[in-house]
């Protein structure tokens, strides 16, 4: 009975399954059931574990990191956790699963992109630093330059200043020219790119930044200042994923001068004006201004016009958001985003609007043959220009203008009683009014397109031919209203520019590469290729003057025939072409022995034929020493490879057509010596103008030498990274003055030989590791020096000067064995003190310096040696660089004293000597990170040390220059300190007062305590020491704390993870620099550490989230 039951059960069955379709069409629900482990074998508390494809159907780990999920049969889960590399796995159902998640920086050790490819870290021969897209896209920065900051050991990245989109510098190991352009290469998407301050940080997935010749050669001469080759998220096949990314933020001026109050600064201004005679012109200019000396007092109860917080003091909301959908078929894969952002600056009418769309796109034709289409567009607009062009003079004017208008603030001033001249100095009522009427606006479009056919016909062999086109618009628009410098130069009328530039680029690039291995023992590859390089830019200026005075800005903008032609050109430039050739041949042994050889040449047109090729090779070698058998027995050390490379790289980065001649219709200056053009008169002449050609100019080259050691430890819970390197710059390519004499000022030169060592050092790892926690550190830092070893034809020594800031004299040369990056000038050695003088009580009391003749003294008598009293003096040294003021000659009591280095008993321009030091001695950045169950925190920092910076911006707040008849604020600090002339209550100038009994006595004992100079007596630019500060600093680059919500909750709402945050960026600075911020020109070349009229920092404050669907 019971067979014949099996046997009736067996038919029905068999029936079931002839009638059911097959398994695959059937869906049955599996549970799967597993534990999430990290690498280090804990459990994961937190991770997502998602039905692939059904991002409603998904759980998270408890506890002990299990897990437990009902899925259909076949299906693949996706197990994900903040800081971890995603994993897909096939759901398995009947068994303990076990996945285990690798820290995201052990994902990034895989694979790096380096020249047209890329490579498994652990075969790379050279020197390359990176940063994963998913910790740039876990802190809110504006840029992706801005995200390498103390990131990467031997990338220094600095803010040209403040302004909301500045130009940010990046160096490579400090750049290897100090004459020309020492920006690295920046390639996004294998497409070369001015620079990469404007792609949206949500966009990146990785960042490599290639930093020896053994990696860059491949490049040729574009890669001579190393490499940053950013890749964006490309297309991926699957079912459509949405990402939003948006965050607020809000900004402050996070630093402050201390500037003169309105009391302070009425004394100091009658100061100023009564310094040599209460009587004086100027003095009586002050009375009709400010009132009677005897009344200052009054200014006490004034108010105080603070124009920093009033100008400088916008706390402005910004915005930032982000749209990415990506997915597709296995054939056909997209991924576009969409960026808008704003940021506002706290200086009024400044800021930067971006609009940035990218679109990825991947289509395989065949099974072998892949076509990839990637269209860009940018849009850029930018109010204001940096705090040099913030109103008429930049940030300078708007801190030395003036707290109070004087007797103005108490009342009118009838007009038909005014001097129309006195009064036109007051129409500007504050600088707000300024900026008002000098406006800026720039606009630029950019869009590239780059297409690429990829071909495998067989295994280990892809040829890729790989097009981008660029194209390229920059509109400026410039106002000076009638009431500006410049209107007022021109009848009191406003003045427009307009200027618009175009360029057009394209790149061609084909390569071959071919991979293989003999019984996964000898791994070869090798790649040939050759590329095309063409830019050409076309410019139209236009300015127009006399416009009605009652225009505005973009009235005048938009009605440019309102006013009169004053200027007016349209050039196109030379077409810059590059064309290379190059190869690279890669062997290891078992992944343990490995070499690389790299060979380019590139022929360009920035020289003359018969200089125009260079030749670029590189060879390159690593040991992994773990590998050995002498290695095994020792588990704490995972791996250890020893790098040594060798490369020569090159430079061509100068001007059009210095090599030869063009002419040119020119309509302004003259054909000859001193000539001007009337009314629009043309001449045909030198299109390079004062340029000398030079047809012998050729290649500045670099050899790079680099030694360095990978290290991991613990299972990978520690890495570190030293390395050593030395760099020999030749040929230096550098415009040299010439003599005038032959109608000309300067030529391209190659005049020298520079050479840069330096070390490196990267630590990171896990400080903590538990079951639902981490808690990870990373440090770099760096530090280099470059010396002049030789100089062609010259004395061994090459003055230069900073455009920034000119002072009376160059302040920066290159000069045989000495660094770049020095500055010179005199040496502070406080004030000159009352007992250095002889007071003539034949003269009114003039202060005579002791021994002085009557040529240095300004009299017409050589001043004693011997008192009244029989004492004999040694003779004052005498000041001859600083000029007069208006209390006399450079040498007088209570005025600056410089150190006589060469004895002779006079400051002379021998006396200058070598009083600061640019270049950091070492610099760097250091980070913590960490989770605790769905809580993320990041905090990173950046430092630089024992660097010198020139405060120009502290010179100009301590002098008069400039001051006559605008009354010009100065710093707080010389109210308290400063050197006095004229004493409080009755205003009387005690200096000179022969009329009052004891004057010289009075005038010393007013002086007792005083330690500063009065900003009065410094009429002229002189570097000197006492401006020359410490730059040290130690920088809290930002700080964020994140919250990720629970899967459970999330995917209710067909999310699959929402991460919702809030961070601060330079939230405090250590340092003892007294300026707005010391991180100014830093190795940018040879004139560098000019803080002058910069763009002040500011504070931030941001709530954001990351939200995928």
């Amino acid at each position: 009975m019971r067979n014949t039951e099996k046997a009736v059960w067996v038919l029905c069955l068999m029936a079931i399954l002839l009638i059911l379709p097959p398994p695959k069409l059937f869906a049955q629900n599996l549970t799967v059931k597993g534990t999430v482990l990290d690498s280090g074998g804990e459990p994961i508390i937190g991770a997502s574990v998602v039905e692939k494809g059904k991002t409603t159907n998904g759980v998270i780990t408890d506890l002990d990191g299990n897990f437990s999920i009902k899925v259909a049969t076949g299906k693949k889960l996706v197990i994900s956790y903040i800081g971890m590399v995603t994993q897909e796995v096939s759901a398995v159902a009947g068994k303990q699963m076990k996945i285990v998640l690798n820290d995201d920086s052990k994902a990034l050790d895989e694979v790096v992109v380096i020249g047209y490819g890329s490579k498994a870290r652990r075969d790379l021969t050279g020197s390359v630093g990176s940063v994963s897209g998913a910790k740039i896209a876990s802190v809110p920065v504006t840029s992706a330059a801005v995200a390498l900051q103390g990131k990467i050991a031997g990338v220094q990245v600095t803010t040209v200043d403040g302004a909301p989109g500045a130009d940010i510098n990046i160096r490579v190991r400090g750049g290897t020219s100090v004459t020309q352009s020492n920006e690295p290469l920046y390639i996004v998407d294998g497409f070369q790119v001015s620079n990469i301050n404007d792609i949206p940080p949500t966009d990146i997935a990785s960042i490599d930044v290639l930093k020896d010749a053994s990696i860059t050669a491949i490049y040729g001469a574009k890669g001579g200042n190393g490499v940053v080759v950013v890749t964006t998220k490309s297309a991926k096949a699957g079912k459509i994923q949405v990402s939003f990314n948006a965050h607020l933020s809000t900004s402050q001026l996070a630093n402050k001068l201390d500037l003169m109050n309105s009391a302070e600064f009425a004394r100091y201004q009658y100061e100023w004006s009564a310094c040599n005679g209460s009587r004086s012109s100027n003095a009586k200019f002050f009375r009709a201004n400010f009132g009677n000396p005897q009344d200052l007092d009054l200014y006490t109860t004034l108010p105080t016009h603070d124009w920093q917080d009033e100008v400088m003091g916008e706390n402005p909301i910004n915005y930032s958001t982000n749209i990415t959908i990506g997915g597709g078929t296995d054939r056909m894969r997209f991924n576009a985003s969409l960026t808008q952002s704003e940021d506002k600056g706290i200086i009024m009418a400044s800021g930067v609007r971006r609009t940035n769309l990218n679109i990825k796109t991947a289509i395989d034709i065949t099974k072998n043959l892949t076509l990839q289409i990637n269209p860009k567009f940018t849009f850029r607009r930018d109010e204001g220009a940096g705090g040099d062009n913030i109103g008429t003079g930049g940030i300078i004017d708007v801190l030395r203008y003036r707290p109070t208008n004087g007797l103005r603030e108490y009342g009118y001033v009838d007009p038909s009683y005014a001097d129309p001249d006195e009064e036109q100095l007051f129409t500007y009522t504050n600088p707000k009014s300024d900026i008002d009427i000098n406006q800026q606006k720039k606009y630029s479009y950019n869009y590239t397109n780059a297409l690429s056919l990829e071909w495998r016909p067989i295994k280990g062999l892809s040829l890729r031919s790989e097009a981008t086109i660029g194209l390229s618009w920059r509109d400026q628009y410039r106002f000076f209203g009638a009431l500006t410098p410049d209107g007022q130069r021109n009848n009191n009328q406003p003045l427009a520019i307009v200027q618009k530039d175009n360029s057009f680029t394209y790149i061609w690039t084909n390569t071959a590469t071919y991979a293989f291995s003999l019984k996964d023992t000898h791994n070869f590859s090798f790649l040939l290729g050759e590329e095309v390089y063409h830019t050409q830019s076309k410019n139209n200026y236009q300015k127009n003057r006399y416009f009605p005075r009652a225009f505005e800005a973009e009235q005048a903008w938009a009605n440019m025939g309102f006013g009169t032609p004053q200027e007016s050109t349209t050039s196109l430039s030379t077409p810059d072409r590059t064309a290379s050739f190059f190869g690279q041949t890669s062997y290891n042994y078992k992944h343990k022995y490995l070499l690389s050889l790299t060979m380019r040449a590139d022929g360009s047109t920035k020289f003359a034929p018969g200089n125009q090729w260079g030749y670029f090779p590189s060879v390159s070698g690593a040991w992994v020493l773990s590998e050995e058998n002498f290695m095994k027995g020792i588990d704490w050390i995972d791996q250890l490879k020893l790098r040594v490379a060798v490369g020569l790289a090159g430079n061509n980065r100068i001007d059009n057509d210095m090599w030869r001649y063009l002419y040119s219709v020119n309509s302004t200056g003259g054909p000859g010596f001193g000539e001007a053009t009337l009314f629009g008169a043309q001449w045909y002449g030198n299109q390079g103008n004062d340029k000398f050609a030079n047809k012998n100019i050729k290649w500045e080259t670099t050899l790079t030498r680099n030694l360095a050691a990978d290290i991991s430890l613990f299972d990978g819970r520690l890495s570190v990274t030293p390395e050593i390197y030395w760099n020999t710059t030749k040929d230096l390519l550098y415009k040299s003055d010439i003599p005038s004499a032959t109608g000309y000022v300067s030529q391209m030169q190659n005049i020298g030989r520079v050479s840069n060592r330096g070390f490196e050092l990267t630590v990171s790892g896990d400080i903590l590791r538990g079951k639902d926690y981490v808690l990870s550190a990373n440090l770099s830092l760096g530090s280099n020096r470059m010396k002049v070893d030789k100089l062609n034809g010259t004395d061994n020594v090459i003055w230069d000067q900073n455009n920034r800031w000119k002072s009376s004299y160059n302040d920066y040369c290159l000069k045989v064995g000495d660094q770049v990056g020095l500055i010179y000038g005199f040496v502070y050695d406080g004030l000159y003190s009352m007992d250095e003088f002889y007071f003539d009580p034949t003269n009114s009391l003039q202060a005579l310096p002791w021994g002085s003749k009557a040529a240095e003294n300004g009299t017409s008598k050589d001043a004693p040696t011997v008192d009244e009293n029989g004492v004999e003096h040694s003779k004052t040294v005498i000041n001859t660089i600083s000029g007069d003021s208006n209390s006399g000659i450079a040498t007088l009591p209570g005025k600056i004293k410089f150190k006589d280095l060469d004895g002779d008993g006079y400051i002379t321009e021998n006396d200058r000597t070598v009083i600061g030091n640019t270049n950091p001695k070492v610099q760097g950045g250091f980070g913590l990170s960490g989770q605790w169950k769905n809580f993320d925190f990041a905090m990173n920092f950046n430092f630089m040390l024992d660097f010198d910076v020139n405060n120009a911006t502290a010179y100009q707040l301590s002098s008069a220059e400039g001051n006559s008849n605008k009354f010009l604020n100065v710093l707080q600090k010389f109210a308290d300190n400063g050197w006095r002339y004229t004493r409080d209550g009755d205003g009387e100038c005690l200096y000179k007062a022969y009329f009052l009994d004891g004057s010289v006595d009075l005038y010393r004992a007013l002086n007792e305590t005083s330690t500063l100079w009065n900003p009065t007596d410094v009429t002229k630019k002189i570097t000197h020491s006492y401006f020359i500060e410490d730059g040290s600093f130690l920088r809290c680059q930002d700080l964020t704390l994140g919250y990720t919500l629970p899967q459970n909750i999330s995917s209710k709402w067909g999310i699959s993870k929402a991460r919702f945050y809030v961070s601060a960026s330079n939230l405090f600075i250590l340092t003892g620099y007294s300026g707005y911020d010391p991180e100014v020109d830093i190795q940018t070349g040879l004139t560098c550490g000019m803080d002058y009229n910069r763009y002040p920092r500011s504070r931030s404050f941001v709530v954001g989230t990351n939200i995928t669907f």
